[in-house]
């Protein structure tokens, strides 16, 4: 994964100075004033942080969301981690950087086992994993129930990426990826991203039916946050040793986070494969697939997770604007 690099001009405002000293910064500063702003109608709503006199509609009881929530949530998406990486990318190197960025949305020949590996691998793992705690059960409804794979799952992925993972990794795989690992190596990118990624998600956790049928306790959403943030790490570690492997594509990563997305606990497709007494079941499988992929990647690559850098970065700062001055780390 490289880009040519090309030198840019003094920044002529002091936003752009800014952005240029701090582009990583300045990109998650975006990514999560969008995405917040956005979201403040459904946190702010009676039923829900209860500052505003009226209500939304809740997340159903299987976790299944209201068609609006999808909206809302591509519109604080493109808001956020889109229009973060978009701007910080023009900023500091240019439309030649922006053209780079827009191409890896279609980067499409990776080769064809990858596709394999986050389409029908990824749920199958999953499964596989919660026979540790449900014996064959799940494997063995899949099995019966093999046509809910093409119509529900599949569709679910498509749903799912064209209205939210599109938008989303655009920003965490498009640019903060590349631009943490630049800066941090592989494994450390992903504990740095991790968390944050996680924290961003913040004001979803406060809508109504997320956590629980009423309005969620501070304890709950903190015990919540954490376990989000563990995971967070934790798929990030898998995320980004299938972005290395993939020459950087964002269309894979926007598969491979709806998919994850579509074979979650909540989801349709696993409410219908499997009985609500196995969800928890299922629920500790994802947890333990998610430790030991990420342990195994990083002891086989020993903590590169691929990655291995170019005499041409990906990410490229903006070259110092004065004599002696060295540009921005942040």
């Amino acid at each position: 994964m490289s880009t040519t690099t090309t030198s840019q001009p003094a920044a002529s405002s002091p936003l752009k100075r800014l952005i240029t000293e701090h582009p990583r910064l300045s990109f998650f500063v975006i990514a999560f004033a969008g995405y917040w702003i956005v979201m403040l109608p459904l946190v702010l709503a009676q039923n829900a942080l209860g500052l505003l006199p009226y209500t939304v509609p809740p997340v159903g009881p299987s976790g299944q969301l209201p068609l609006s929530y999808y909206f809302v949530g591509a519109l604080g998406a493109i808001a956020g981690p889109t229009l973060a990486a978009l701007t910080v990318t023009a900023v500091t190197t240019g439309k030649a950087g922006v053209r780079q960025l827009l191409r890896r949305y279609v980067l499409w020949r990776v080769g064809v086992h990858w596709y394999l590996l986050v389409l029908v691998g990824l749920p199958l793992i999953q499964l596989a994993f919660s026979t540790v705690f449900l014996g064959i059960a799940p494997l063995t409804a899949f099995i019966v129930q093999w046509p809910l794979f093409f119509t529900t799952f599949l569709p679910n992925v498509l749903l799912i990426g064209v209205t939210t993972q599109i938008w989303e990794e655009g920003g965490w795989s498009g640019f903060a990826v590349p631009a943490l690992q630049q800066r941090f190596g592989a494994w450390r990118a992903c504990l740095v991203l991790g968390p944050l990624w996680a924290v961003w998600h913040l004001p979803f956790f406060l809508v109504p039916g997320v956590i629980s049928a009423t309005k969620a306790d501070a304890i709950t959403i903190i015990v919540q946050m954490v376990f989000t943030i563990i995971g967070g790490i934790l798929i990030r570690m898998i995320m980004t040793w299938v972005f290395n492997n993939t020459k950087g594509s964002i269309l894979i990563a926007i598969l491979f986070h709806a998919a994850l997305d579509a074979s979650n606990v909540a989801s349709a497709y696993i409410r219908h494969v499997l009985s609500a007494s196995q969800i928890s079941g299922y629920g500790l499988g994802n947890l333990l697939f998610l430790l030991v992929a990420a342990v195994v990647l990083l002891i086989f690559t020993r903590g590169r997770l691929s990655y291995k850098p170019g005499p041409a970065p990906q990410f490229v700062e903006a070259p110092a604007t004065g004599a002696g001055e060295q540009p921005g780390r942040s």
